[in-house]
């Protein structure tokens, strides 16, 4: 009877061991997108080098950016030339009081797509305009009222009363004019970055996605080069080289491929995956943050295939151990601090970098001038 229990409860242990290793690697839930979101998506480009969307209203309310964000925002928010400080000299409205949401698409010659919603007071433009110069105003072929920032270039229009829609580029005021909230439009026509955006875990305060690969290698070289020094890089790749010798290969002739009229993002048949070649086999790279009384910022890349996460897996896992190891001592308690809130995991064909910023390591970002002190 004694045995038969303990082969019972030895039988009920493994199972729960292995239910919960599988939970442990079990890929999080995407927040829903929500419909006012995706409907004001077909006002911006098609094909953007990238999307971003910031919803300060809800981020706002939250006690992390109430204790160390907002100051740091509207100090920049008054930098000559931003985009924001324009609109708070045209309508009134700001990080702080009156701008809920914005939205921000740019191609790759320049041109951007902006829509922002919040507490608009029309009537401060119109007087602006009558006693400055600052500001000027025409009509399109349509006789749709469009306003210009001089000295910037920037063209918007009152979309309605909450919503301002701008760009540097008046075609595409055009096209945001004609848009029908019935008709599928801009992004909405583009399935593919559609898809990522649907597939970013934090939708509700702040993401940004980009399906273009000239972009997502800029991000991983940059990435890897400001690992200190050359050791974290070739560290890193020798990880991965150690786990299967036939990986690594590199590949130089993209190195001078700056532009996207020229860059090859096709893959030859038996190429050998490098750091190098490594940003063909990204589908996608999203960034997103959820505030409450923590920040956790992730980083989501969805490659092409299970060998193309396996090894970027390995490359990060080697630069981040590089720099876990750089940061032992009592010099760099900072940065160690940092580190042990990073958070590496895969699924499938998705690799995963999660930060947690939280009382225990603010500090330490912003000794490391990732985040500026509030003013008091």
């Amino acid at each position: 009877m004694l045995r038969k229990i303990f082969y019972t409860f030895q039988y009920s242990l493994i199972i729960s061991c292995f239910i919960l290793s599988v939970s442990c690697n079990y890929k999080p839930e995407p927040q829903s997108l929500s419909l006012s979101v995706a409907s004001t998506l077909n006002l911006l480009q098609e094909n953007p080098q990238f999307v971003m969307y910031l919803n300060f209203k809800n981020m706002s309310h939250t006690d992390f950016w109430k204790k160390n964000v907002s100051d740091s925002l509207l100090n920049a928010e008054k930098t000559f030339g931003s985009l924001l400080y324009t609109f708070k000299l045209a309508t009134g409205a700001s990080i702080s009081d009156g701008i809920d949401e914005v939205y921000y698409s740019n191609s790759w010659f320049g041109e951007n797509a902006i829509v922002l919603r919040g507490v608009l007071d029309r009537n401060k433009l119109t007087q602006f305009i009558s006693a400055d110069t600052l500001f000027s105003v025409a009509k399109n072929a349509n006789g749709n009222i469009i306003y210009q920032k001089n000295d910037n270039g920037l063209y918007f229009y009152f979309r309605d009363d909450n919503t301002i829609c701008a760009s540097n580029y008046l075609k595409q005021i055009d096209l945001m004019i004609a848009v029908k909230d019935s008709v599928k439009s801009g992004i909405l026509l583009n399935e593919k970055i559609l898809n990522s955006i649907q597939n970013v875990i934090y939708k509700e305060d702040m993401w940004m996605v980009s399906t273009e690969k000239i972009f997502i290698r800029g991000i991983f070289q940059n990435f890897i080069e400001s690992s200190p020094e050359s050791s974290a890089e070739s560290s890193a790749e020798s990880s991965a080289e150690s786990s299967d010798e036939s990986d690594i290969e590199i590949d130089s002739s993209s190195q001078n491929e700056n532009q996207p009229s020229t860059l090859n993002d096709s893959i030859p048949e038996n190429e050998k995956i490098s750091i190098i070649n490594l940003y063909k086999r990204f589908n996608s790279i999203s960034f997103s943050a959820k505030m409450s009384d923590e920040l956790k910022f992730l980083i989501q890349s969805e490659c092409i295939n299970d060998e193309s996460s396996k090894y970027l897996q390995k490359i990060l896992s080697g630069v981040i151990s590089v720099a876990k190891f750089r940061s032992a001592g009592n010099k760099n308690e900072g940065t160690r601090k940092i580190l042990e809130k990073v958070k590496l995991d895969r699924y499938d064909n998705d690799v995963f970098i999660e930060l947690t910023v939280d009382e225990n390591n603010i500090k330490a970002l912003r000794d490391a001038k990732l985040l500026n002190v509030p003013n008091q």
